[in-house]
Formats: C-alpha cells, structure tokens, sequence
C-alpha cells in the first residue's frame, strides 16, 4: 500500500492509523480489524472491547416534569435517543457504560435555599416532601427510565464538579483497569458537564467521540455548537446515535467481528 494512503499519526506508544479509503484507525493496533464507523467528517475506527460510553448527567434535576420542565424538553428527548440507539447497540458490542452521579457538596450548590426546613427535607422549588421521602433524592437521581437500563457490569462514577475527571472521582483507574481507550459521550448539559469531561477526557490521552443527538442543553444553539465545532476540530469525532448503532450492526456483520 503506497505511503501515500496510510499515515501514523502520535508517538510509538499512542498513535492512530489514517488510511485514504477508511479513514481513522483508533483501535491502537498495527492493523485495522474492525469495519469502519461513519462521523459527520469521515469514518473512524474503534475498538469495542476498548471502548466505553460514559453517560453525563441524565438526572432528574435536569429533567422530570414534576420539577417544571416541560415534558417535551431536549433532554427528554436525548433520554428517548439514548434509550433507543446507543444503549442496545453498547449491550450488543459489550460496550462499557460508565454513568456520572454527583455528590452532596455539588448537590448543595444547586439548593436555591436551605436543605431542610421545619425538620423536612426541601426541595429546591419550595416545597417540603412528605414524610420519609428525601427531596434530594427525587432531585438529583438519575432519571428513572436510563436508570432502569442499567446493569451490574455499568460503572457509577461520582463526580465532584462539571467534568467527570476532576479530581478523586476515580473515572481514570475505572478505565484504565477494563483498558479502555475510546470513549462515546452522551448527556446533559452539551456545553458544560459533557463539554468538560470531553476536554479532560482528551488531555488525558483518551480518544473521544461525542453522540450530538445523545447530548442536550437548555443553552442557546450556538454553544452546542462551538462543542461540536470544536471537538470535530480538535478533541475527537462527532457522529449521530444512529451512525453508532448502524456501526455495531456492521461489526456484528462482518467477517472477523467482534461480536
């Protein structure tokens, strides 16, 4: 194959494959083995068994219409998405998923008011729970359907700030031990939490795609999409949920798949 066609891109111990007719190669081995997946710019190559989709911030906070959101918001809309594509097609590949939870000290920050009052926990809408419920629990939980969808293989992470990989949330060593080096992004909210655990995530070291439809936002458009702008410009790969359950079919398919 003329040199011309197939480039090395990093150093000998982290590099990438770019070939003409299949694009990039991120599954970190000297030959591709794994069908091409398509992105908005190109098709990449990953690795399942090395792969993870870590799922930011799906909570009820952000998204239960008991709360005030209307039942037809854009994270309700990217629970649906995720539900529908990327979660069955990960279950297909054996694709890791990894859910950020938050802890009480960043839970305390959201409170408009105090915790607790009158003996009862409150809410931060004002209004007391009844007896034996704990409104912060109903707030801050992940939302019940992708909580129903998970597993006792998932890993729970708890993060202590925007981004998952801010410091002691031991996101880092849960990778690292199953050897993971790629990592699909979904959640909420686009320009904040996921954007910050992608560009920690790429600093590190970790290829990172970004699943546009499995993120969403109550920012204006155009912060959602300076992200994509930026993570197809420079932090990884951005693709449809559709493109990866579409890629998984194709790796179930092909001759020397992995699954």
């Amino acid at each position: 194959m003329a040199s011309d066609k197939v480039k090395v891109i990093g150093g000998s111990r982290n590099f990438w494959i770019w070939l003409e007719d299949h694009g990039f190669d991120l599954t970190h081995a000297p030959k591709p083995t794994s069908p091409p997946l398509a992105t908005k710019r190109g098709h990449i190559t990953v690795d399942p068994t090395e792969t993870a989709l870590v799922i930011v911030d799906m909570r009820t906070y952000f998204l239960s219409p008991l709360l005030g959101h209307p039942s037809n918001s854009a994270g309700l809309r990217v629970v649906d998405e995720l539900l529908q594509h990327p979660i069955p097609a990960c279950r297909k590949a054996n694709i890791s998923i990894d859910i950020d939870e938050i802890p009480p000290s960043i839970v305390r920050g959201f409170e408009p008011g105090t915790n607790f009052e009158g003996g009862e926990p409150k809410n931060s809408w004002g209004a007391s729970c009844r007896s034996g419920h704990d409104a912060r629990q109903m707030e801050y939980g992940i939302f019940p359907s992708p909580a129903e969808a998970t597993t006792q293989q998932d890993i729970w992470i708890y993060k202590n700030g925007l981004s998952g990989f801010w410091r002691g949330t031991k996101i880092e060593e849960a990778l690292k031990s199953r050897g993971i080096k790629t990592l699909l992004f979904a959640g909420e909210n686009t320009d904040q939490c996921v954007s910050g655990s992608v560009q920690d995530a790429y600093m590190r070291g970790w290829d990172c795609l970004v699943l546009s439809d499995g993120c969403g936002t109550t920012s204006p458009e155009f912060a959602t999409k300076c992200i994509e702008f930026n993570c197809e410009g420079g932090w990884g790969f951005v693709l449809a949920c559709q493109q990866l359950a579409g890629g998984v079919e194709n790796i179930q398919t092909a001759p020397d798949g992995w699954c």
